[in-house]
């Protein structure tokens, strides 16, 4: 376990070499939480209501896409390019690991950016964050992190298959903007809205922490819980069978350039 962090934190180290705390602070906190002010104003003017506790609670979950969906997205596209690809798909090393290890800090920051962002948020527009259950807050939000991460962790692995990780990533981003349930409830969505909603990570962890607020029992906050894990284990193996493949069709072919 020791090794297992001590690499995390030198992958981690390395992506975040060039920035300065204050750059860090502005990136990954500052400018997710403009977002969420946008978002939130919007909704105030839109329905016409000052109770914006819904709308606080569900973007503070999307201030995690920069790190889940475009750090993480373009992790191998990155090796790639560093001339580092090489070593992961002929190393002995577990594939999984090699993910896993690449998510850990990660998902930490994606914690402590959520956090921070709901509490500002709910300082802002006014949110009565004493009536929030904060032990089981925790528990919902370490959960969510963690199916984010999977989530963009399975994405960067479609990278070793694609050039077009750019357009793949902006593209999921605005997806789970409109159909996580962070401002529209999934209830007023499509049938096939609501079928996307289901496979998307963050839908169940939404719909519990908002239920955090209102009345709800611990039934209700465990079986969507319990989603989002299997939900988030889906995603690993997803992400492992997209290595499996690329490792076999670079032997195979003798490339790594799989596109």
């Amino acid at each position: 376990m020791k090794q297992f962090i001590k690499m995390s934190f030198v992958d981690f180290k390395g992506h975040l070499g060039p920035f300065r705390l204050e750059e860090f602070l502005t990136l990954n906190i500052l400018n997710p939480f403009l977002t969420l002010v946008f978002y939130c104003l919007l909704a105030g003017y839109t329905y016409k209501t000052s109770d914006l506790t819904s709308w606080v609670i569900g973007n503070s979950f999307l201030l995690c896409t920069s790190v889940c969906i475009f750090s993480l997205g373009i992790v191998f596209t990155r090796e790639k390019q560093c001339g580092r690809i090489r070593s992961i798909i002929c190393s002995p090393l577990s594939k999984l690991q090699i993910m896993l290890q690449k998510g850990f800090f990660p998902c930490l920051v994606c914690i402590l950016t959520t956090l921070v962002g709901f509490l500002l948020g709910g300082v802002f527009f006014h949110v009565p964050l004493g009536k929030i259950h904060w032990g089981l807050y925790g528990c919902i939000l370490g959960v969510a992190m963690v199916g984010a991460c999977s989530f963009g962790l399975a994405i960067g692995a479609i990278g070793l298959l694609t050039d077009q990780m750019h357009l793949i990533l902006n593209t999921v981003s605005a997806v789970m903007l409109i159909f996580t349930g962070t401002n529209f409830p999934v209830a007023q969505l499509p049938f096939w809205g609501r079928g996307i909603a289901k496979v998307l990570p963050l839908t169940r962890s939404v719909e519990a922490a908002k239920l955090l607020c209102d009345d709800f029992t611990m039934e209700q906050i465990m079986r969507l819980l319990l989603g989002e894990v299997l939900l988030s284990v889906c995603y690993l193996i997803i992400a492992r069978l997209i290595l499996v493949y690329a490792e076999h069709k670079a032997i195979k072919e003798g490339t790594l350039e799989l596109f």
